[in-house]
């Protein structure tokens, strides 16, 4: 009886041994998750195309052209360098931002003879630009990195003429 009850005994440690281990079918391992890197790129929103109209510009030269009386097929065109019809005072600056926005800022003499700065607000569009007061937009006749040509028609002394101005970027 003896034996028996030492072989009873061995048996339930062998059991003892193995219900103690883990019953869980499921195995845990932890892997390891690295932080997001420096060189992660987060994507931006696509940057909108600048128009080459956007900026500020110095007007440079004035031209018109118009019939001379009596001389019907003959058209003369008259350059002048801006600065030489100002009468001393400061050029002419357009300023054409991102969006519609556009203002002209002239330097005229005012009625007691003193020069003096006057800005006008306008819009734009690829094609012309509006000057809030004047009776018709201004063409774009041309456009590029460099220079600006803008073309409006002026009456003066009963005739109407097509005045071209040339700007260049500053």
């Amino acid at each position: 009886m003896k034996r028996l009850f030492i072989i009873s005994a061995f048996l339930m440690s062998g059991a003892a041994i193995i219900s103690c281990s883990n019953d869980d079918s499921t195995i845990n391992v932890e892997v390891p998750v690295a932080p997001p890197s420096s060189d992660t790129v987060t994507p931006e929103p696509e940057p909108q195309p600048i128009s080459k109209m956007v900026g500020v510009w110095k007007a440079e030269t004035l031209s018109y052209s118009f019939t001379i009386p009596g001389q019907p097929e003959q058209t003369h065109e008259f350059p002048f360098d801006h600065a030489s019809l100002k009468q001393g005072c400061g050029t002419d600056y357009l300023t054409v931002l991102q969006g519609t926005t556009a203002s002209l800022k002239q330097n005229n003499k005012n009625t007691a003879g003193v020069c003096e700065d006057v800005t006008l607000g306008g819009t734009w569009t690829e094609s012309n630009i509006t000057i809030s007061g004047e009776s018709a937009p201004r063409e774009v006749v041309s456009v590029n990195a460099n220079q600006l040509v803008l073309k409006y028609s002026m009456t003066y002394s009963g005739r109407t003429t097509d005045v071209n101005v040339t700007y260049s970027k500053q």
